[in-house]
Order: structure tokens, then sequence, then C-alpha cells
């Protein structure tokens, strides 16, 4: 902690208050003649993080200046062809333009007119708005030598301490935030079961009784064409269900009553029958005629074929080909694609809260962890009476859009409860775990971070409060965290890492 320390105090040092000693001439030469380490330094603008390296400066003495420029948007490399650089001290004004030496490096020289402290601001152009960060800079009178030693603390090291070069995290998937306190939320966990919703689950059941057969394509995870024919039931010589032997008695309840009713329907106007027997006569034929088209549609060559009433899948089969099964028997269990349910059970005790539960997040089996809005969900039922026995209350989400989850999928749910009260949050994504204990990444410059141990506390699977470890108004690596711990257990880094020759 003693080296962050003169760390961060010798870099302001060295950007404000940097007293006259030795010079620099060139920076490519700095090492050769023993002359001081350049200056870096980091501002931000509206829209973009700027990090220079400077030479040494002096009144009438031409220094360099390289600028790493990243994108706030994505911390990805500013790609603009060049920026500029006014340099102010005492009501005197020099300014240089920087090309752009490569993707978001951009280099120039400038020569300071004057000397005393000043301001050096650095111009960039973004989507057609002028965005400046300014640095306070300390400029040696001619002859005066500059008493500049950042080089003794900038790379000061610690266990803790990780070098990540902007090339390096241009290349990840990375990005920083300053923690401001927030709104902490009540948060209660479960574990949901997803099931698919009830009215996209069909079984299919034996029509009759008899042996099953199977049509070659049946099978658990089979796509099925609504109509398709799926089993068939032989009867054989079983007297009692014969499957043919109803199709025989409804084809001659169905002559039979489609003959009543042709002969009522013309008797009925001559009034020799009355409008009731023809009515009568009309409902029996009408119901004779389904049960026959019914068997007909299913009965062929003296077996009865089931069909799909859905376009689906097979999520399950209850019988074996060759069973004989009753009439009423379930064979198969038929799917289709669409809104899925998830639920889960709470304790009783927090019975309270799930009254005020306004959104829950469904964390998946990868990591991925989504709200309501974005499974275009919601909340069914909340139970207003423990289940039996186990002292949970029942609750009962809706998802139209959950990817990548299929039925019978064990998920984390975290009902998020509102509540007044604010505190250090960060997201997940900045937590590194090492044996058990929590840290994250605090910035200390764009290319100098600290490892911080941290107490979390409770998470509602996308963000996390921290209890201590870490400051309102601090940066930390929010994307990329994990990198940064790779980076720090190869070792000790190039000294100069960061820096452009």
């Amino acid at each position: 902690m003693k080296n962050i320390i003169l760390y961060t105090l010798a870099l302001l040092l060295s950007v404000t208050l940097g007293s006259c000693h030795s010079h620099s001439h060139d920076h490519d030469h700095a090492h050769e003649h023993g002359a001081s380490e350049p200056q870096m330094m980091a501002a931000y603008s509206d829209s973009l993080e700027i990090l220079i390296e400077a030479g040494n400066m002096h009144a009438g003495e031409e220094t360099f200046i390289i600028a790493h420029i990243t994108r706030l948007s994505d911390y990805k490399p500013f790609d603009q062809q060049q920026v500029t650089f006014t340099l102010s001290v005492n009501g005197s004004v020099s300014k240089a333009v920087a090309k752009r030496e490569t993707v978001g490096i951009y280099r120039c020289h400038i020569t300071p007119a004057k000397g005393g402290i000043g301001y050096l601001i650095c111009d960039a152009e973004v989507a057609g708005k002028s965005n400046k960060a300014t640095f306070s800079v300390n400029v040696c009178e001619a002859g005066e030598h500059n008493h500049h030693h950042a080089h003794e603390s900038a790379h000061a090291s610690g266990s803790n301490m990780v070098t990540f070069p902007k090339e390096q995290s241009w290349k990840i998937d990375f990005a920083t935030e300053i923690i401001t306190p927030k709104p902490i939320n009540r948060v209660i966990k479960g574990v949901g079961k997803v099931t698919n919703a009830p009215e996209n689950v069909t079984t299919l059941i034996a029509a009759t009784e008899g042996k099953v057969r199977y049509n070659n394509s049946v099978a658990v995870g089979a796509s099925v064409r609504s109509g398709e024919t799926l089993f068939t039931l032989e009867t054989g010589d079983v007297a009692d269900n014969n499957a043919a032997v109803k199709f025989a008695e409804a084809e001659s309840r169905y002559n039979y009553t489609k003959g009543e009713y042709e002969r009522k329907k013309e008797l009925v106007k001559t009034r020799i029958v009355t409008l009731g027997d023809y009515q009568s006569a009309e409902a029996a034929y009408l119901q004779a005629k389904a049960v026959y088209e019914n068997l007909k549609k299913n009965f062929n060559s003296g077996k009865m074929e089931l069909k799909a009433p859905v376009t689906g899948y097979i999520s399950d089969i209850a019988v074996a080909s060759g069973d004989y099964v009753a009439e009423g028997t379930p064979l198969a269990t038929l799917q289709r694609d669409g809104e899925v349910q998830l639920f889960c059970e709470v304790s009783v005790r927090h019975a309270e809260a799930l009254r005020n539960v306004t959104d829950i997040n469904i964390e998946l089996n990868d990591g991925t962890c989504l709200s309501l809005d974005e499974i275009k969900g919601r909340i069914t039922g909340v139970g207003r009476s423990i289940q039996q026995e186990c002292n949970m209350i029942p609750v009962t989400v809706v998802a139209k859009e959950l990817k990548g989850v299929v039925p019978g999928n064990i998920v984390n749910m975290y009902l998020i409860a509102p509540e007044k009260s604010e505190g250090i949050v960060v997201p997940n994504t900045a937590l590194v775990e090492e044996m058990g204990r929590y840290f994250v990444f605090v910035q200390h410059t764009p290319i100098l971070f600290e490892k911080r141990l941290v107490a979390p506390g409770v998470t509602d699977g996308r963000n996390t409060r921290i209890n201590s470890g870490i400051n309102s108004g601090e940066r930390i690596v929010t994307n990329g965290a994990i990198s940064l711990k790779l980076a720090q257990g190869t070792g000790a880094l190039d000294p100069h890492a960061g820096h452009v020759h």
C-alpha cells in the first residue's frame, strides 16, 4: 500500500508541481543520458479517455507528446486521423497537431514559449463534436532543471499491482466505471425448474385396447407433424373393445340414423311426424356420424391408427412397442415450441417481500443473466399459502423468449423487491475469485491497476453489493478483470510496458 501511495503522489507531482533541476532533450535518449522518465498523465472528456506520455517541458525547447486515446463507448481505440494539442502558460499559447501513428496512438512535438504552471488541452472530434481533455503541466524556464523522477515511483510495484498496456486492453472486452452509491434492492434467491407451458403439452391416449406398434419415426425428441401416424393398435381376437367390432357397430349405427333422419325430414313437412321426433332423429344422426367418421379416419385394415394432434416433438413415450394397453392408457407426450414456465419455491419467511417483487433475473447455466423484459416474461402467480409439508411458497413465471433453455433445465432465479437504501454496487463481471476470496481491480492510471480484496454481499445475478474494500469515487475494471488476473499471474512485466518508443 505504501508503494501505491508513493506512486499516486509522484504522479500528481509530476503533472503539476515538479521543480526544476535536470532535463531530457529527447524521449528516445532519456535512458542513455540518465535523464528522468517521461511524464504520464490521464484525463477524460465526455467521450474519450486520453493517456499521454510527454517529455519534460522547458521554455523554448521542443518536447514530444504521445497520446493513447480510447473511446469510452466501447473502450476501443479512437480512430480519427489527428487531434490537436494546445499548451497555455502565462498567457502564451503553443499549438501542435498530433497525427495518427497507428489506430489509437497519436504523436507530435510542441515547443512551450514560456515557463510556469499551465494547461495542456487535447481536442479530438467525436461524431462531429469537439471533445476536450485538460492536463495541468509545469514548464521549466530556459536553463532551469527539472526534479522529475517519476519513473522511480511510476513503476513502483507490489504483489497486488498490475500493469496492463492500452494496446492489450483494446484487444479484449474491457471497460471501467467510477463507483457511486446506487439503490440496493432486496433479493430473494430461488431455484427454478423449466417446464413447457400447459397449453403446449398434449398427451396421446389409446382410443381402444390392443397391442401397441410404433411408427418407424417414433422416438423421444423426434419431430412430428399434425396428422402424422405415430402408433397403431392391433386388437387381434379380443372380443371386448375390439376395434373392428367397434368400427362395424359405428358404421351400422351411422347408416341407420342417417336413414331415420332423412325419412323424418320429409315426413315433418307433412306433419306426419312431430317436430320433436325430427329433431331427435337429427341429433342421433349427427352423433353417430361424428363417431363413425372419427373411427373411419383412424381405422385401417383391422388396425386403429393414432395420429399426432399437433405439430411439435415427442417429449416422452410411456409404453414399449408390443405392449398390450387398455383403452385410455397414455401412450406419449407431445410438446410444441413456445412459451415456457419457470416454477420455483421460496421460504415462507419471504412472504411479505414477495408481494413487492417487481422483477426477476434468470441466471442460465452459462452464467448469462436475463431480466423479465429480456425474456418477454411475466409473473403469473405468487402463492398465498405454503405448499403442504414443505413450508415453501410457489412462484410461477411464464417466458416467451428463453433461448438455449429446454424443459427440464434448472436455473437460478433472483426475485427483486425494491427497497429504499443505497450502497456500493458493482457488476458481477468486476469480481474475480481466488480460493473463496473476491477481488476487484481498482484503476490508478489507465495502465496501472491494484487488485483489491472486497467483501461481497447480496447479489441479484447481475450486480453485487460490496460491504467493504472499495469506496465511492474510485474507478474499477468492470469488463476484462479476468485478463488482468492472468496478466498478474505472468509475473513482473517490462517496466516500460505502455510506453511507445
